[in-house]
Parts: C-alpha cells; sequence; structure tokens
C-alpha cells in the first residue's frame, strides 16, 4: 500500500500542498486530477521521494514498494547517445535483476527485440513511448507511476498506449498512480480520483461516484468544461457521466 496523511509541502515562497491524505493498494488505480499548477506533480514527486532540496514537507508518505515511473515525454528522458540495450541494461543493474533479454518484456509492449540496438533518435513518439513503459516495468514494480503520460501523443496514440498499459495491469497485477488534467483519461482508467485545486484535495472517491455526483463546485466546473468535448477515444463521454 501507498499512504499519505496530512502532507503538506512549502517552499521559501508559497504553500504548494496543504493536508493531503489518500491510500492506494496494489492492484488499483488511483488519477490525480486538476488544472496546470494545483500541485499535482509535486505530490507524485514527494510519493516517489523527489522533492527538491528547498521543499519542507510536513506530514508522512509511505512507499517501500518497487515502483516504476512512465514520464510525459520520452524523447527527452532517455539519453541520446547510448542504446534503448544499454537504458535497460543500467536500470536492470541498479535493481540487481536478471539481464536476459527474453526477460524484458518488449513483445509484451508491441515491441521487436532488435529496436534495443536504436538509439532514441531513430524512433517515434509512439515506439519510444511502449519503449518507457517497458523499462518501467522489466523490474516487476507493485506500482507505476505516470505523469501526463499521453500529452505527446495523437488521439489514436493515447488509446493504443491506454489500453496497453491497462491490459498489463491486468496481466501482471501492479497498481497504477497517474497525474493528468484529462477528464476523459481519469474515467478511462481510474477506480478512484484525487481532485486538486491550488494545493487542496477537493474531491477524493471513487471514480463513477465524483463523475455524477460532484460536491465541489471547481469539480463541475471542471466536467462542464470537458464535456463539451465529448467524442473521445473511448467514445462519449456523456454515457460516464449521466
Amino acid at each position: 500500500m501507498i499512504k499519505v496523511e496530512n502532507l503538506s509541502l512549502k517552499s521559501p515562497h508559497k504553500e504548494i500542498l496543504k493536508n493531503i491524505s489518500l491510500s492506494v493498494l496494489r492492484g488499483e488505480k488511483l488519477a490525480i486530477l486538476g488544472e496546470s499548477g494545483s500541485g499535482k506533480s509535486m505530490l507524485l514527486r514527494t510519493i516517489l521521494g523527489l522533492l527538491p532540496q528547498n521543499i519542507c514537507q510536513i506530514g508522512q508518505v509511505y512507499n517501500g514498494l518497487r515502483s516504476g515511473v512512465i514520464l510525459q515525454n520520452p524523447s527527452s528522458c532517455f539519453d541520446g547517445i547510448y542504446t534503448l540495450r544499454s537504458h535497460f541494461v543500467e536500470t536492470l543493474k541498479a535493481h540487481k535483476m536478471d539481464l536476459e533479454e527474453e526477460k524484458w518484456g518488449l513483445e509484451s509492449v508491441g515491441l521487436a527485440r532488435d529496436v534495443l540496438d536504436s538509439y532514441p533518435f531513430e524512433l517515434s513518439g509512439g515506439m519510444l513511448q511502449r519503449a518507457m513503459i517497458a523499462l518501467a516495468l522489466c523490474i516487476n514494480p507493485d506500482f507505476v507511476f505516470s505523469d501526463e503520460m499521453t500529452s505527446d501523443l495523437d488521439c489514436i496514440g493515447v488509446n493504443e498506449i491506454v489500453e496497453l498499459l491497462l491490459s498489463l495491469q491486468r496481466q501482471k497485477g501492479f497498481g497504477i498512480l497517474f497525474v493528468t488534467h484529462d477528464v476523459f483519461l481519469a474515467a478511462k482508467v481510474a477506480d478512484t480520483i484525487a481532485i486538486l485545486d491550488n494545493g487542496r484535495m477537493i474531491e477524493y472517491g471513487k471514480t463513477q461516484e465524483i463523475l455524477k455526483t460532484p460536491k465541489a463546485i471547481k469539480t463541475k466546473e471542471l466536467l462542464d468544461e470537458n464535456q463539451k468535448l465529448f467524442q473521445t477515444p473511448w467514445g462519449d463521454f456523456r454515457a460516464r457521466v449521466n
């Protein structure tokens, strides 16, 4: 389990998060939803233990589990002077895990093993995103963390990557904790949603309950704006909120 208790974050100039509490079990899928600047990414970084040194943390975070991470822009996350094989080897060595290539899971994300000899700049954004998913999963994580992992993809690419991740999650049983500003994506993926606004958690609960009966005015505004874009890669969003 990952557990956050009464978490607040302060920088020298502002309060970033204010008294956040939540929990998520292995196998569950939690979306942290909110507008830009609401504190989503800083909450994720806190759970991963990646806070900048100038941030003061109050409260507790419990996360002793093995974590894989899928980041927003894969082209900037791979080192262009090394092949994909080098990235996998470095990751697995850091976790003291088996280096046998047939266990790295490339086929499970739709990639041939010969891409291991490619450099990042030789692959498309979709292929790099699949490679990043394989890299996150090759360590057999208990949880996969994602920060806006589909923001650089087109609608077809978004649907393919989301369906792929959900299929792998069903097979392997890891939990998913992801940050997004996309209500459609949260509705598609998450069992539970935490909605942040200006560093405060204004909604927290089962996805369908929040989408059908939001309590906070800000949540209603967020849903109203998103419902103007009914047609999504996974169908008519109105069917999920009415």
